[in-house]
C-alpha cells in the first residue's frame, strides 16, 4: 500500500496541503458520526439506554462518511499525502514520531508524529468497527463481543487523540528578552 499511495502522490514534501471543501465536509462528517457511535455505543452498554434504531442509522451514515474518507486519501493529491502522514508512510513522518518517542513533548507538535499515527490507527479502527456493525446488523451477531471491543478501543484511541490534540493547541511559553540597563 505504501508504494502504490507514493507512486500516485507525485508530491514528496509533507507540508500540509488544504483540504477541498467537500473532503473538510466529509471529515467533519466521519468526525461526528463516529463520535456519535462511540457515545451512543456507550451508552447502550453502560446506561442500558434503548438507542439502537440510533446507533443503526447513525452507523450507516458513519460507513458512508468514511467511505468517503478512504477515498479522499487514495485517489486525491492532498489525500494521498495526508495518508503518507498518518500512516507514517514517508521518511518525515516516521522521523518525526521517533524524535516524539525520544522525547515526548518536546520535539515539534504530535501533529506530525505521534499524533499522525493515532489518527491512522483510528481511521482503520472506525472503519472495521463500522464494518462489524454491519455485518451485525445483518445478522452476524456472533461478531458482536469482537465489535465491543473494538469499540472500547477505538473509543480509548480517541480520548488520546483529544488529549493530543489539546496539547498541541496549549498556550506556548515566550521567551522574555530582558532588557539589560
Amino acid at each position: 500500500m505504501a508504494a502504490f499511495i507514493n507512486s500516485m502522490s507525485g508530491n514528496k514534501n509533507m507540508a500540509a496541503k488544504r483540504r477541498s471543501w467537500l473532503a473538510l465536509a466529509i471529515l467533519l462528517g466521519t468526525v461526528l458520526t463516529v463520535t456519535a457511535q462511540i457515545a451512543s455505543g456507550l451508552l447502550m452498554a453502560w446506561a442500558n439506554m434503548h438507542l439502537r434504531a440510533f446507533h443503526v442509522v447513525n452507523g450507516l451514515a458513519a460507513a458512508m462518511f468514511l467511505a468517503g474518507e478512504w477515498l479522499w486519501l487514495l485517489f486525491s493529491p492532498s489525500g494521498r499525502v495526508a495518508a503518507q502522514r498518518i500512516f507514517l508512510l514517508s521518511a518525515q513522518s516516521r522521523h518525526a514520531f521517533g524524535r516524539q518517542v525520544r522525547a515526548p513533548l518536546q520535539q515539534g507538535p504530535l501533529r506530525e508524529g505521534l499524533g499522525a499515527l493515532v489518527e491512522g490507527i483510528f481511521l482503520a479502527l472506525a472503519s472495521l468497527v463500522v464494518l462489524f456493525g454491519f455485518l451485525i446488523w445483518q445478522g452476524l451477531g456472533g461478531l458482536l463481543p469482537w465489535h465491543r471491543a473494538l469499540a472500547l478501543l477505538l473509543a480509548l484511541l480517541w480520548l488520546i487523540h483529544f488529549v493530543f490534540t489539546g496539547l498541541d493547541h496549549r498556550p506556548r511559553k515566550k521567551l522574555r528578552k530582558e532588557n539589560n540597563p
